[in-house]
């Protein structure tokens, strides 16, 4: 008997503990409610805007160019993101790991922000139609997965690859604009060639076009469909490389005015962002230290400077693979 009362008591306390505790932890949503005309129905999720422009850096950032080319050697990649934004400041550390599966001809590769650390202000919150009204903290990027395949190389005309891109819904925070919370995907064809520039150096120029689609929250229209496109030029000088390039992507939806939910005025989409890239590598052994700058030039209002070390393993190693050596 005593057991059980005793067990009663604590019981009876926890609920009480409970029931008091409530009020500490629960959320105050009414800044929001009256920020965004809150119809006291729909569900907050359905007033955000999943374009580019309305959300985090990593959100749907522009794909890079495999430049038409499976590289040969298999490397592993670090780098570190700052993000400029009069109302988001952000920084990131993320990986890319590149596997040729058959030297020069199929690669596999992944990558994606293993960690991001953001800053909103409070009128950019508001424009983004965010859950929380100090939107600040950490959150887990997406991460992508691709397979890239050789279709011509060492020809007169261009080398040309393929390349097939997933994106998974791993990102969080969707409450403060940082990620979508829901896949995609995206596909295109890029093509470069080399153009010798004296004994040792050379440039490469590239371009890539094809197709990218994401997943949205409009009712009558679910997913937006987009023109990828880019080109650029390679300065390979000796162990160093001075690239630029401008890549970006059409959206469906475009700039026209519509309303996502009725929050009160019509709003622009805003899905097709450009961006200008300039890039900056140089080679020490089986190490590539590299710097790059990106300025949007339309639908992407960040400016980024991104700082990376790769490690490549030697050629060797591969082909002792394919051949069966240990």
């Amino acid at each position: 008997m005593r057991i059980r009362k005793t067990f009663v008591h604590l019981l009876t306390i926890l609920i009480l503990l409970s029931a008091f505790s409530k009020p500490a932890f629960s959320q105050d949503y009414s800044w929001w409610n009256t920020h965004q005309n809150w119809d006291g129905v729909t569900a907050w999720d359905n007033y955000m805007i999943y374009s580019p422009d309305y959300l985090g850096p990593n959100a749907l950032p522009v794909p890079f160019s495999e430049k038409g080319r499976v590289q040969n050697r298999i490397f592993i990649r670090f780098y570190s993101d700052a993000h400029f934004h009069p109302g988001d400041k952000t920084q990131d550390i993320g990986g890319r790991l590149y596997i040729p599966v058959v030297n020069g001809v199929v690669a596999l590769e992944a990558w994606g922000i293993l960690q991001e650390h953001y800053h909103m202000s409070e009128q950019e919150a508001i424009n983004r139609r965010v859950r929380n009204q100090k939107a600040g903290g950490f959150a887990v990027g997406d991460a992508y997965f691709a397979a890239v395949v050789n279709l011509l190389r060492g020809r007169k005309f261009p080398d040309m690859a393929f390349r097939f891109g997933l994106r998974t819904a791993s990102g969080g925070k969707l409450d403060d604009a940082r990620y979508t919370d829901s896949p995609g995907y995206f596909f295109d064809l890029s093509f470069g060639k080399n153009v010798k520039l004296g004994t040792k150096n050379f440039l490469r120029w590239y371009g890539m076009l094809g197709f990218y689609s994401w997943q949205t929250n409009l009712t009558n229209n679910q997913q937006d469909d987009a023109v990828l496109f880019g080109f650029g030029t390679d300065f390979h000088l000796q162990k160093s490389m001075l690239g630029i390039s401008m890549d970006g992507y059409s959206g469906y939806f475009g700039n026209d005015s519509l309303i996502i939910i009725n929050p009160g005025k019509p709003v622009a989409f805003n899905d097709r962002p450009l961006v200008l890239r300039i890039k900056f590598e140089h080679q020490m052994g089986n190490w590539k230290l590299g710097a790059g700058y990106q300025y949007g030039l339309h639908d992407f209002n960040y400016q980024t400077i991104c700082l990376e070390i790769s490690y490549y393993l030697p050629e060797s190693f591969l082909k002792n693979k394919q051949d069966g050596n240990p």
